[in-house]
């Protein structure tokens, strides 16, 4: 959950990623060689080593006094196929193909980390609760500091190697090294102890602090990398050595630097000897044989590619493509469909960050100003087809969210006013604001699209006297510029966090950390008080409750102007494939986990190719909005 606490948390604007498949023509073919892959290179006998005794983890383990789980719930559908292709497109190439250190978390890493690396336990898809993964069972000691695992002796590198104690130190130790470049994580991982080997299957660690989250960091966050390849590296050479090539990993896919073609594509296949694949947890999941990710930055290319059959996903990010551009012969034969999904994915925050650190944004006022000049209300309307919901808090649509956060809405005698107090009284000839000889004058950078309603901005703006200028720059460019804090207001995305962590992004020592999510530059005192009694407060109601004092602090410190959101995702596809009842994951973004959740159904396949090459015929379409996960909830 690490990577969907702080990772997933700064997942930026950098890729919107759209999957793909076979082409489109008389006969669809076969674009790829799409057969399993092996990497082994050592043949290590299958269970556990003979010499390790059953007391230390090896044969005849029995795990009296440990815990683990056996009957959990599954994400995948038991009926999934394995094999085939699905083509991905992702807007932008990733800075990096490391899932650790400098530049790491981008909407790709996110993905194939999950597809090549392992934590040593899971979650149950439903309750969430702690379920086996590299680790078959574990212990938390009665002071809640001691945290122990049994590896599972079974459990193998893609190379053949067996997973043991010794790759969990090894880990620790790259996340712990300076050298990486992210201080989030250096000093995340340095609330523990160096764990240690008591075995080759016994690994234990010791927290230095009571935290309710210590054991979800260690246990169910951090990706366990192996030691006869990381062992011997310092962050430094790591960073050098793999900043465009991926280690191999315990999961079920595999990535060759031969298939990575920089700037253009990446390969990633299906391993023909995976561990686990008929592990519980596996079920129904991982069923593509071969999934490659092309870079395609133009959306309306994008949107004709899929209308062509040359992608098999689209990911709807704009309410204008959704409810103006489904109208082609495709679409009304049942050949490409499309759902509303909804689930309990976090919102996260979107909007315009104002850079509390410089002028004129150091002034709260200025910052409330602008922001009751960001009409949400006329994007929607003008826009958006009223799709989307405003933002109004940090923890938006959760039970952490407080009803009681300040609702800005677009209000030109309320920016008036605040714009005088802060001395911006005085008109120029061009009817601009001007104090001390200088022109209200803004720099505002924007993505490709967002000129759409950015440009209504800068209207409205200059209606009372503020100059916006706008600037348009690549999303790696924009994403550089907000850890780097080289901006004066910029445009934000990022995802939300399952389990919040406000210290990641709100803790005033996060302000002057390059590389953090807390981009305005937040420091309030009070934030810092409530995030240290966050982390010990282990009864959920009370967790609530310092979460909601710290919204509305935070909110008041107005150091972003909201954006929106949408209370469901949106993706059409062309109608070949199967999946869960529910679509996705209960708490995660269709981006995420399609690519290892769905399958290639052959009965829709077939029925889908005869589709393509006899326009007379139709596919039924299935009801387009999908509640699985909210009735689910609802239940409870």
């Amino acid at each position: 959950m690490l990577k969907n606490l702080n990772r997933v948390f700064l997942l930026f604007f950098i890729s919107i990623i759209i999957l793909s498949g076979c082409g489109k023509s008389e006969k669809p073919k076969k674009k790829f060689d799409t057969k399993p892959v092996s990497v082994k290179q050592f043949d290590t006998p299958p269970g556990a080593d003979p010499s390790v005794s059953a007391d230390l983890g090896g044969n005849g383990f029995k795990g009296d006094g440990w815990n683990t789980n056996t009957d959990y719930s599954i994400l995948g559908n038991p009926k999934a196929v394995k094999g085939g292709s699905l083509i991905m497109t992702m807007g932008d190439f990733p800075p990096t193909l490391r899932n650790v250190g400098k530049d790491y978390n981008s909407y790709f890493i996110m993905m194939a980390e999950d597809m090549l690396y392992e934590t040593l336990v899971g979650e149950d898809p439903v309750t969430g609760e702690y379920t086996p993964r590299l680790a078959s069972h574990w212990q938390i000691s009665q002071d809640r500091k001691t945290f122990r695992f049994r590896i599972n002796p079974d459990a193998r590198w893609a190379d053949g190697k067996p997973v043991v104690a010794e790759d969990v130190i090894a880990t620790w130790n790259l996340l712990v090294d300076p050298g990486i470049l992210d201080p989030y994580y250096n000093e995340l991982f340095n609330t523990y102890e160096k764990p240690v080997a008591e075995s080759k299957y016994i690994v234990s660690v010791k927290s230095k602090l009571i935290n309710w989250k210590q054991f979800v960091y260690f246990a169910s966050s951090m990706k366990i990398l192996p030691a006869h390849i990381i062992g011997n590296l310092t962050g430094k050479e790591y960073l050098d050595k793999y900043q465009f090539e991926f280690i191999p990993g315990s999961g079920p896919y595999v990535i060759d630097k031969n298939e990575i073609k920089k700037e253009q594509s990446i390969m990633i296949r299906r391993r023909s000897d995976y561990w686990a694949e008929n592990g519980r947890f596996a079920t129904g999941l991982n069923n593509f044989d071969l999934i490659r990710f092309d870079v395609v930055q133009d959306e309306m290319l994008e949107f004709e590619k899929f209308k062509k059959g040359e992608t098999d996903v689209l990911i709807v990010n704009r309410a204008q493509t959704w409810n103006e551009k489904f109208d082609f012969e495709d679409f009304n034969r049942g050949i490409i469909t499309r759902k509303k999904i909804y689930n309990e994915n976090p919102v996260g925050i979107s909007g315009i960050a104002f850079n509390m650190r410089k002028e004129p944004f150091n002034d709260a006022r200025i910052r409330k100003a602008i922001s009751f000049m960001y009409d949400r209300d006329k994007f929607n309307d003008k826009l958006f087809y009223k799709s989307y919901l405003p933002i109004d808090s940090y923890f938006q649509g959760t039970e952490f969210e407080n009803p009681g956060s300040p609702k800005i809405r677009y209000n030109v005698d309320s920016a008036r006013r605040l714009l005088a107090e802060a001395g911006w009284k005085e008109k120029n000839g061009d009817n601009y604001l001007i104090k001390d000889g200088k022109v209200f004058e803004l720099d505002l950078p924007f993505q490709k699209g967002m000129d759409r309603y950015l440009t209504i901005f800068q209207e409205d703006l200059k209606n009372i006297g503020v100059k916006l200028n706008l600037k348009e720059i690549d999303p790696t460019a924009m994403f550089k510029a907000g850890n780097e804090r080289a901006f004066t207001m910029i445009p934000i995305n990022f995802s939300g966090l399952r389990i919040p962590s406000p210290e990641s992004f709100l803790k005033s020592s996060t302000a002057d950390e390059e590389g953090s999510p807390n981009w305005p530059g937040i420091k309030n005192q009070r934030i810092d008080e409530l995030c240290a009694a966050y982390d010990t407060a282990f009864g959920v109601k009370s967790r609530i409750n310092i979460l909601r004092e710290i919204d509305i602090i935070a909110c008041n410190e107005f150091g972003i102007a909201f954006g929106w959101y949408s209370p469901y995702q949106r993706i059409a596809f062309h109608n070949k494939f199967g999946y869960p009842e529910g679509i996705i994951a209960r708490n995660l973004d269709v981006i995420t986990v399609l690519p290892y959740l769905w399958f290639n159904d052959p009965e829709k396949a077939a029925e889908y190719d005869m589709a393509v090459t006899d326009k007379s015929r139709k596919m039924n379409k299935e009801e387009e909005e999908n509640k699985y996960w909210i009735k689910l909830k609802d239940k409870k």
